[in-house]
């Protein structure tokens, strides 16, 4: 069989099925967060197929959009995890003329038929497990073992939309780690869309207007931050891409994190400016918030950042000298870290940039240089916080803003966090008295 790889709805399909369930009252959202889950958490986007029921019309389009994945798969038979997607199951079968299985969660005592499946079943059969989503994989796995004691062979788990929860090392734990799950589509899929259309928020403005905090997404997949972006959402932290911008198209990274929140495309650009002119254009065309070029590039590299993002909502942000750099800044420049970000600052403020990242140490010098830039500060932590740090100019974030700092850069401290949301939300209440 082959490899499947990606949504089985390319994107303009998926956006004819999110309207379809928009329209079809399928789908709830919340900017809030407070849609409750089955598993007791909270969520803002609810795919609720079951629903289908009443919709006669609903059930038949669905059943469509199902058809061409089982279709592909060729299984002998289609197993259904019942309830949600028990009325679009039977229609697709009727449609494909593959023979339904319905497996239940266990035996119903007292009726004529006892077993766990409604429906014929043979060993060495192979069968394709169909619903409306995964979460975590929890709700699959008494189907997934009932199966495996039959002696069939599971093709695919084909589900409309997979909410990215942790399926796959939920099923490697229980020995299912070679299934292969094949979504039509991602939760952020439905969200991006949903925001795209202005049915839902990315967040209120006034509370993104509130937050200093920047989160660094750095050392980690898309897939490992996306749980902890998506709980972010509400609050308004702007979220800054380092590594992370790799990971695809980098316009691909910034329209994704876009949804969640303000980017900050840390690309520390350092070249010459034609390069930067060129990488300044093609992501321009999804601008994030602020844009990181290194200051010791020289003025003409800056220029050309700044001329190619004009009249976009981007800041140029120009890098200082690195929070990592203790002596070595001046086995590098010749000059201690105060003067070089003064001689770096200066340069870049004359070249056209508004933005600046420099170290807490740095901060008060200048905010009295220059009244009107945006200052970003890395390498922050709470007063008690003692996680490792590989940085040496390093501050707390009420330091920082004291000293007159516009945005506070915060990484594992948070995204290491138990609840990184409410560590987010204890920084902002307990330390920077900033209610949100």
């Amino acid at each position: 069989m082959f490899k499947i790889n990606g949504p089985w709805l390319i994107p303009g399909e998926q956006d004819e099925v999110i309207h379809d369930l928009v329209c079809g009252s399928l789908v709830k959202w919340d900017n809030a967060r407070n849609l409750p889950l089955k598993s007791g958490g909270k969520t803002d986007v609810y795919i609720n197929i079951r629903d289908a029921r009443s919709r006669p019309k609903m059930i038949r389009r669905l059943a469509e959009v199902f058809e061409n994945p089982i279709r592909r798969l060729r299984p002998d038979r289609i197993v259904e995890v019942p309830e949600a997607i028990t009325p679009v199951a039977g229609h697709l079968s009727a449609m494909t003329g593959i023979p339904l299985v319905t497996i239940r969660e266990e035996e119903k005592p007292g009726r004529v038929v006892k077993g766990r499946a409604v429906g014929d079943l043979r060993a060495g059969e192979r069968v394709v497990i169909t619903d409306d989503v995964i979460t975590d994989g929890e709700s699959k796995l008494a189907a997934l073992r009932f199966l495996r004691d039959a002696g069939v062979e599971v093709l695919a788990l084909v589900v409309l939309v997979d909410r990215q929860q942790g399926w796959k090392k939920k099923l490697a734990e229980a020995g299912f780690g070679d299934i292969q799950v094949w979504a039509g589509m991602t939760l952020h899929d439905v969200r991006k869309n949903l925001i795209s259309e202005r049915l839902m928020q990315r967040c209120d403005p006034a509370l993104e207007a509130k937050n200093p905090i920047i989160v660094a997404l750095d050392g980690k997949p898309w897939e490992e931050y996306l749980p902890i972006v998506d709980r972010l959402r509400p609050g308004g932290c702007i979220l800054k891409a380092n590594d992370l911008l790799l990971e695809d198209d980098v316009n691909t990274v910034i329209r994704n994190l876009g949804v969640y929140g303000r980017v900050m495309a840390d690309a520390k650009l350092h070249d010459i400016p034609n390069t930067v002119a060129n990488f300044c254009s093609r992501i321009g065309k999804t601008p994030p918030w602020g844009l990181t070029v290194h200051a010791s590039g020289g003025s003409e590299m800056i220029k050309a950042a700044v001329k190619t993002l004009t009249g976009t909502p981007t800041i140029v942000l120009a890098v200082t000298v690195l929070t990592s750099l203790g002596d070595q800044c001046e086995e590098i420049y010749a000059r201690r870290p105060l003067e070089e970000v003064r001689m770096l600052a200066n340069i870049a403020y004359k070249a056209g940039a508004r933005g600046f990242v420099c170290s807490s140490e740095e901060v008060e010098v200048i905010r009295g240089m220059y009244p009107d830039a945006t200052i970003v500060v890395p390498a922050l932590h709470s007063p008690k916080n003692d996680a490792p740090s590989d940085q040496r100019r390093t501050g707390t974030f009420i330091e920082a803003k004291k000293k007159g700092a516009d945005f506070l850069v915060g990484g594992r401290q948070f995204t290491n966090a138990e609840d990184p949301v409410a560590e987010i939300q204890r920084v902002l209440k307990e330390e920077l008295a900033i209610g949100i």
